[in-house]
Parts: C-alpha cells; sequence; structure tokens
C-alpha cells in the first residue's frame, strides 16, 4: 500500500522526542528490557557502506544476567524514581566494520546508568578513562541527538539530526502497545543525518552519513525476530520485520542447523515491510516479507529478501553478508537450575540481485545504485 506521509508540527515531534527520556517503569515486569541506539552508515563512493557502526545503551531485568559473558547486576524493578530521574543498571556497547573486517566489542562496558529530561548516560571510571556511554538531546538544533561512548578498543563523539522539510527524516511513536502481561513501546527515528569524530581500530576519523536510531522498551520476553534496515546512495530507505517461532527459540551459541529445511522452518507471528521515498513524502507499505537465510559454505549465511503488497508493488534481493557483530544476553531462571539465552546478532550486507517495482518505478541496481544495510537474526527466548 503506498501513502502520502502526513505532515506534523515541530511540536509534535517533540512530544515524540520526549518519549525517548523514559522507560515507563512503571510499565517494567520481570522479562523487561530497554535499549538506545543507533545504527551508522558513513558516506563512501559507493553509498552509505560498506562501512557501518553500532552504538547502544542496554538494560536488561534480572537478578543474575550476563551481557557478552560480563557478569551484571540487571535492572532492579523495586529502584526508586523519583522526579524525572531514572538510575538502573545497563551496558553501553559498540561495534564497528567494513567488508575488510569487524570489530567487535569496540565498546562493552557496564555501568550505572542515569535517565532523565534530554539525557541518558551510563559511565564508569576506568584506568585510561571514563568507560560507557551518553545520548542527550541536542543543544543546537531544533530536533537533533548528541551522543559520545568510548571504551577499551575505540571512541565515538558524534550528532545526528532530522529534516524538518523530509517528512520520512522525523522521529515517529512507531508501536505502543500496554497491556496486563506487557507490551513494547517503540520510538524510530528511521533517517538521520550524523557527522563526528570516531577513533577506530585503523585510527582516527572524520565520518558523516545517514543513520537510523531507536528506543526500545520492552515489556515480553526477548523472542526471535529477522529485521532489515538498508539505505540507497540517494537516501531511499528499506526494512523489514519478521518476528517467528521456530526451533530457533532452543539455540544457544553463534551456530545453525545443518538443514537448510530445519533452519527455515519458521512461523511468522508477524510480517511487514516499508519502501521510503527519498524526497521524504512518500512510504509504501508491504505486508507480505520473506527473509530466508541462505549458506554457501562461507562463514555466514546471506539472505534472500522478498516483499510485496497485493497491488502490485514488489522488491526482492540478496543481502550478501560481508561481515557479522553479536550480543546475547544470559540469565539465571527457576532457582538457578538453568539459564535462559538470547542472541543478537547482527549482519553487515550488501544488496545484489535487485528486482522490483514499486509505485511503477522499475527497482534494479541501475536505478537504485549499490544499497547496503544491517540485517538482525535474533535467535533464542530471554525469559
Amino acid at each position: 500500500m503506498s501513502e502520502d506521509v502526513a505532515e506534523r508540527s515541530l511540536a509534535d515531534h517533540r512530544r515524540v522526542v520526549d518519549r525517548i527520556w523514559t522507560q515507563y517503569p512503571d510499565r517494567q515486569n520481570r522479562t523487561s528490557s530497554s535499549w538506545w541506539w543507533f545504527i551508522l552508515f558513513p558516506e563512501s563512493e559507493a553509498g552509505y557502506g560498506p562501512e557501518q557502526l553500532m552504538f547502544s545503551i542496554a538494560s536488561r531485568a534480572g537478578d543474575d544476567i550476563r551481557v557478552n559473558d560480563i557478569p551484571m547486576q540487571g535492572l532492579d524493578l523495586d529502584r526508586p524514581v523519583e522526579g524525572s530521574v531514572d538510575e538502573f543498571s545497563a551496558i553501553s556497547v559498540g561495534w564497528y566494520g567494513d567488508d575488510e573486517a569487524v570489530h567487535d566489542r569496540l565498546v562493552n562496558q557496564p555501568a550505572t546508568a542515569r535517565l532523565s529530561d534530554g539525557e541518558i548516560s551510563a559511565w564508569t571510571d576506568g584506568e585510561n578513562g571514563e568507560r560507557g556511554g551518553e545520548i542527550r538531546a541536542s543543544t543546537d538544533r531544533p530536533l537533533g541527538l548528541e551522543a559520545h561512548f568510548a571504551g577499551e578498543k575505540g571512541e565515538a563523539k558524534f550528532e545526528a539530526w532530522g529534516d524538518l522539510e523530509n517528512r520520512v527524516d522525523s522521529p515517529v511513536q512507531a508501536m505502543d502497545t500496554h497491556t496486563p502481561v506487557g507490551g513494547m513501546d517503540l520510538v524510530a527515528w528511521r533517517r538521520m543525518w550524523f557527522e563526528g569524530e570516531f577513533d577506530l581500530p585503523d585510527g582516527p576519523e572524520q565520518l558523516s552519513g545517514i543513520c537510523y536510531f531507536q528506543r526500545v522498551c520492552l515489556n515480553l520476553p526477548l523472542f526471535p525476530w529477522k529485521w532489515i534496515w538498508a539505505f540507497f546512495p540517494d537516501g531511499t530507505a528499506f526494512s523489514a520485520f519478521i518476528p517467528f517461532l521456530g526451533p530457533q527459540v532452543l539455540r544457544r551459541g553463534y551456530r545453525f542447523f545443518d538443514s537448510k529445511r530445519v533452519e527455515r522452518s519458521t512461523i511468522p507471528i508477524r510480517q511487514s515491510a516499508l519502501w521510503e521515498s527519498s524526497t521524504g513524502d512518500r512510504i509504501v507499505e508491504f505486508d507480505s516479507a520473506t527473509i530466508e537465510p541462505v549458506f554457501d559454505g562461507g562463514p555466514h549465511p546471506h539472505f534472500e529478501v522478498e516483499v510485496s503488497d497485493g497491488n502490485g508493488n514488489h522488491v526482492a534481493f540478496t543481502a550478501t553478508s560481508y561481515g557479522h557483530a553479536r550480543n546475547y544476553i544470559d540469565r539465571s531462571i527457576l532457582g538457578g537450575l538453568t539459564e535462559s539465552h538470547w542472541s543478537y546478532n547482527e549482519y553487515l550486507f550488501r544488496i545484489d540481485d535487485l528486482t522490483g517495482v514499486v509505485e511503477g518505478k522499475p527497482i534494479n541496481s541501475e536505478t537504485m545504485g549499490q544499497g547496503f544495510g544491517t540485517l538482525e537474526y535474533a535467535c533464542g527466548l530471554g525469559l
């Protein structure tokens, strides 16, 4: 389905941005998790890639948890929240990659986070200075965010902002579901511009480009899903999201089934996808989407992606992986008798074999150029 993007006032945008600075503690339960994160796509001659960076501040309920094998205190549901200040245990993580290598654990630092109006920060003192991360409202722009992350392997200071004249480039309340058994509150800033200074394993760099920001408050068990976000050189964005059930809920560690049929034996709970125009005034929504892993003997799978809306709009391509980063959470359950495990795999990919039609326009590598993206294949079940 194709639709115009409705105009919104600056006040409407700011009301959505204000939701970034709360995780609604009155809604949280023993399965809750929250995270604030960026995916950055630096601009290059090829488009927005192959370089990519991810930075996040994340929390998870539980008395005894491990994140990336680091023991840490989980989110305390009985913590006092005074006024607009919320303090809780969290971890800052980050990675950097390109088509030559992925540098995992660029940042991997637990700390006590402080969430207040216009800011979340999570710092701790280390031997070589403060380690952790922070995200705050921009001081120089009507709609923007400033971020600083520092770890043992690198550091990033950058600003990200939207364009009020381009109506896709604004924050949206993508989901707000609250029930007695849990729910989800999601703020998405789907297309932002960024620039900043980055101290990376190969040395310092000044980078700028396009990025995605999201704040998620999930009051349900962490479940399996497949999610894509990709950009083309003109700024057109593509996304697909498929939460699913399957034997992957029992998966521990980074592995796959020997049988392609078993690996693809999943039941989608929901299917959705978006094609957002570079001009920001049009969104095409797809109600049918598949993302299927393909194994060719390499270290990581590729993925076959197909979406359609039943009205002539359809897109298909191969998400060819050239890197992989992983974050994972273990939590003691049943009085310590066992643990739940949830693994958050992120694949850096380039778009190959692109074909399709969107609003009568042929979609292929000649009309769109080289696209790059990130694909999440989350497995396990975080109880």
